[in-house]
């Protein structure tokens, strides 16, 4: 495929929750700008569009239920898993893994170990995620290879990208920077630029989800890229975009609200991150419910974690679990 521009999405799931980790998720593409079929006119504005290049291949959540292996729906990661659950998460990661030319990963620690900078070892001294191959990714129809059908459609799926912090890293983050917001901008950037040294010299249209009530990620910016030249570009309502210039490469950031509804990337980031954090959670409850038999699993989210740190009260009592590990304090 002839160089283009890299496409690159950032999201994250669990940003929330008082029980868990919080996983950044990244998808990486290049996009060949050459490249375009018969009967699309360039005014569509193919060369940037990755939903209408992958047309056939990915379909929006609410689209209509299928069996066969493809369309993919890719979207929001919280209306794929409210569609079709778990299975939908895995198969968005499935395409992926297919447009890499790989089998889908059959366990957590199998995606670990392709699309995480952490190997599963790193997450071993925390006893509910020291088996994570023990934890199997749901079963679906499987697209078989795509890597071709890609190609022909000018996209290059480059890098599927998950960063899992579990509470007690969390925690100390938090302690650190004496803000959420500020550690969340952290691990993202971590993220970020480990995947954009890959790829040195190319330019770059980054688009990330956006949090919360910042108004402007000028500051941001200059953290991540110290001597770079920023400026703020014309957005329209619900963005924020900006310049970014280095010596070697031109990034475009785009921070959206909604990002993983506008962004199929960040759609990608959005599903590999929640499935990743659904898994390490189901790590999670099968430890306490070997040790407690009965309780209820939870998601971690604020009201159920705390009905299920009451349920465990006996479990914590008995055993030497350091509940700094365990417990988000923020």
């Amino acid at each position: 495929m002839v160089a283009g521009m890299l496409h690159l999405g950032v999201d994250e799931a669990g940003y929330g929750p008082l029980l868990g980790p919080l996983v950044v998720g990244l998808a990486a593409f290049r996009l060949d700008e050459g490249v375009r079929p018969e009967g699309v006119p360039a005014a569509c504005g193919w060369h940037g569009h990755l939903r209408t290049r992958l047309e056939g291949l990915v379909t929006r959540a609410g689209g209509r239920r299928r069996h066969e292996a493809l369309p993919v729906p890719v979207d929001d990661s919280k209306a794929v898993k409210q569609r079709t659950g778990l299975a939908g998460l895995a198969r968005g990661v499935g395409l992926f893994a297919s447009a890499l030319d790989q089998s889908p990963p059959a366990h957590l620690e199998d995606l670990l170990v392709r699309y995480s900078d952490r190997s599963p070892e790193s997450y071993a001294a925390v006893p509910w995620f020291a088996d994570l191959a023990a934890v199997p990714l749901p079963t679906y129809p499987w697209t078989g290879p795509q890597v071709d059908t890609f190609a022909e459609r000018g996209v290059q799926a480059l890098d599927l990208r998950v960063l899992p912090i579990d509470a007690g890293e969390l925690n100390a983050s938090f302690d650190a920077l004496d803000n959420k917001a500020s550690a969340l901008g952290l691990y993202a950037a971590t993220l970020l630029l480990s995947v954009l040294d890959r790829y040195p010299g190319e330019d770059a249209v980054v688009v990330v989800d956006r949090h919360g009530g910042r108004r402007d990620y000028t500051a941001y910016l200059t953290q991540v890229f110290p001597f770079a030249v920023i400026s703020r570009a014309t957005s329209p309502e619900g963005e924020m975009r900006y310049r970014v210039r280095l010596p070697d490469r031109r990034l475009h950031f785009r921070f959206v609200t909604k990002g993983d509804a506008v962004s199929l990337a960040v759609g990608w980031a959005s599903m590999a991150a929640k499935l990743t954090r659904e898994l390490f959670m189901a790590s999670f409850n099968r430890w306490f419910e070997e040790r407690l038999p009965g309780v209820r699993p939870t998601a971690g989210y604020t009201t159920d974690g705390r009905r299920f740190l009451s349920d465990i009260e006996p479990l914590l009592a008995a055993e030497p679990i350091d509940t700094r590990g365990l417990v988000r304090s923020r």
